[in-house]
């Protein structure tokens, strides 16, 4: 019997076996699906991020442009301090020092708009220290008749003056002048919403009005050198001095304001109207006294701008006309000094002092349109 039993647990084995190890790989088959699934699922979202990627880059491109340029600038930019009432030496005096803004400079900007809205960062600069015309440092006496017009800006009465000059009925008791060089740096950031029509792609069709703002930085330093002085002692001295002094400026300013955009795909026309409120610091340095006027100024300005186009294709061909004027007032401390007036006004507190820019600038710009990046 046992021998019975045995024989048949010898013929069952193996299909037990058999039937075991194909439960097995039944119960397998499945838990390899998941990981195939999950393969393709990882795949598949992979390959959506990237088409989502391109597709980003793709629109990106296509509402962006690059531009160069170069300008011509000219203008003034003065230096003013003074008082009617007797400084340390006893005098009614003041002092005016005129810096040429002629000369030549080139930049790059680049801009980005999604419907109605346009940003744009720009940077300009002449390069290097290069000639910008003749200097003047003027010393004068004041008398009771004598006019000192500091608020260009008057909001109460609504008038507004345009000129870089603060005083007037002075009389020279020294004038000294000479040759002047100059580096400039400006950057500059400006949004724009367009309204109506209008479009910050100028190649479509449209017209309307936008909105503008922005804020632009400026650095710039003189170099007032080869100076003829006059100067009106006993006797009358006038000769050649050598290098007069050194003026650094950096400026801040913040413009809105509003434009109107007319373009018919071909030609394309816009001007603005900006108010601006402006911030600077300055160091001003004499180097025949070896004295430091170091201080702040701050004011209002006004920016106008015209300009028109032709469009050929994805390329921009545009000149403007800009105008600019900032003027406002402030007040420095001396540092240094040779002689003891100047020794001693180091420690006499602050000075009034105005500072004044009239100036335009004529430019020419190539934009291309870069959505050819994309194809």
């Amino acid at each position: 019997m046992k021998k019975k039993y045995s024989r048949i647990f010898k013929i069952l084995l193996p299909f037990l076996l058999i039937s075991v190890s194909s439960n097995i790989r039944s119960q397998e088959i499945p838990k390899k699906e998941p990981r195939l699934a999950t393969q393709n699922g990882k795949a598949a979202e992979k390959e959506s991020f990237s088409e989502e990627k391109i597709g980003f880059w793709k629109g990106f491109w296509s509402r962006s442009s690059a531009t160069v340029l170069a300008g011509e600038n000219g203008g003034q930019h003065i230096f003013e301090s003074g008082t009617k009432y007797p400084n340390l030496s006893g005098a009614e005096a003041g002092s005016r020092i005129t810096y040429s803004r002629e000369f030549s400079y080139g930049g790059i900007e680049l801009r980005h708009w999604w419907q109605k809205w346009e940003l744009t960062a720009g940077y300009r600069s002449n390069g290097r220290n290069t000639r910008v015309g003749q200097g003047r440092d003027e010393d004068f006496a004041m008398a009771n008749f004598s006019v000192e017009r500091g608020n260009k800006f008057s909001f109460r009465e609504w008038s507004f003056y345009d000129t870089p000059y603060t005083f007037s009925g002075t009389k020279n008791f020294a004038d000294g002048r000479g040759r002047l060089k100059m580096k400039q740096d400006r950057i500059s950031l400006t949004v724009r919403r367009y309204l109506g029509d209008s479009d910050p792609d100028g190649r479509k069709e449209g017209k309307g009005l936008f909105l503008t703002a922005g804020i632009h930085y400026t650095y710039f330093k003189y170099y007032l050198y080869d100076v003829n002085q006059w100067i009106a002692s006993n006797p009358i001295f006038y000769g050649p001095i050598g290098i007069g002094l050194s003026f650094s400026n950096s400026t801040w300013e913040v413009p809105v304001g509003i434009g109107y955009r007319y373009s018919d795909g071909v030609w394309l026309f816009e001007g603005s109207f900006m108010g601006s409120t402006w911030f600077s610091h300055f160091r001003d340095y004499h180097y025949q006294r070896n004295l430091n006027f170091i201080g702040n100024a701050a004011g209002y300005g006004i920016e106008t701008n015209i300009g028109g186009g032709r469009i050929w294709n994805s390329w921009l061909f545009f000149l403007r006309l800009t105008e600019n004027r900032l003027y406002g007032a402030g007040s420095f401390r001396t540092a240094g000094g040779i002689s003891a007036s100047d020794i001693l006004s180091n420690s006499a507190g602050s000075y009034r002092n105005y500072l004044s820019t009239k100036q335009y600038d004529l430019e020419f710009s190539i934009t291309n349109y870069l959505e050819w990046i994309s194809k």
